[in-house]
Parts: C-alpha cells; structure tokens; sequence
C-alpha cells in the first residue's frame, strides 16, 4: 500500500468486540521502525511498555481500580474488554522542564506515535490511541513503572480491523493562508 493509502484509509479502531492474536515479531518490528519518526536532535524521547495478551486481565484489573473504584460492574466490563485486545502499547518520555525541549519531545513522540499507527495499519493491525485520565494517577504510573520525570503520552490499543473500514471525509479546506 502507498503512503498516501495508509493515510487516507487508516482509522482509529474503537470497537473491541473479538479476540485478538497478534505475532509478537509484527508488534516488535511496528515499534522499532517508528523509531524512525522525525524528532528533534535526535533524543528519540520515547519508551514503550508493552503489555502483551498474557498480561491484559492483570493490565484491566489495575486500570478499573484506578479508573472505577466505585463502580465494580464498570470495572469488570473494562477488564473483559481490555482481555479482546492483542496487546496495549503505553507510550511514555520525559516530562523536559525547560519549553523549548519539552515541544519539541512532545512534537516528537506525537510524531512516533502516528509512524507507529500507520506500521500497524499496514501490518493488517487496528489500533486507537487513548489518553485516559488515569495517565495522571501516581498509583497507575508507580505499577506501570513510570519514572518520576517522566509521563505517559498515550496508550495504543491493539485489535482487529473490521472487514470495512468506515470512509472519513476530512475538512480540508481552508488550511493554507499566505505570508
């Protein structure tokens, strides 16, 4: 598939209603090839936490007491669901306190993160990027093992992609003004 056909028909896949197995080396090799992302003086301000399918129930339990500790029936349909999906890769970097590195790591990472979903498209993997509130939960980042300077940018859920993908007609109008 050409660049520009993974750009325009890749998606954000937000439906996990079937079980998914993916081969660890098509995750493997999505990750390390995003590496190849642009990012600014060559810091590569990435570090992936990969939670694999043998882990995702221990992943949900940990994420619905954080996220659902009043509600146990909320709680327990994160966790099914988390269980359907191949994998989650919980992107995280450092958190620069000087302006300028910390854009520039957060350009960076967001750059990684759109390279890695257009390498999962193209190895027949759907994913969505999240950022639940629970990024921000100090007992959520110390059981994921989140350093104290750094955070967590986002979380990539792995999972099938639907026979059809939905066509999704961007607003592209307007985008350009002259100088």
């Amino acid at each position: 598939m050409s660049i520009q056909d993974l750009i325009i028909n890749r998606r954000s896949i937000k439906k996990f209603e079937q079980d998914s197995y993916f081969e660890d080396a098509q995750i493997q090799q999505a990750i390390e090839l995003s590496a190849y992302a642009p990012n600014h003086g060559m810091r590569e301000p990435w570090r992936i936490i990969w939670v694999k399918k043998d882990r995702l129930s221990e992943y949900g339990r940990l994420f619905a007491e954080v996220n659902f500790k009043n509600d146990n029936e909320k709680g327990q349909a994160f966790t099914a669901m988390a269980q359907k999906l191949g994998g989650i890769l919980i992107i995280a970097g450092p958190v620069d306190r000087r302006q300028k590195q910390r854009l520039e790591d957060v350009l960076a990472i967001g750059g990684y993160m759109q390279t890695l979903s257009l390498l999962l498209f193209d190895a027949g993997i759907g994913s969505c990027i999240k950022t639940p509130a629970s990024m921000f939960e100090p007992k959520f980042n110390a059981a994921l093992g989140i350093h104290d300077d750094e955070m967590i940018y986002g979380l990539v859920y792995l999972t099938e992609l639907p026979e059809q993908l939905e066509d999704k007609p961007r607003k592209n109008s307007n985008l350009i003004s002259e100088f």
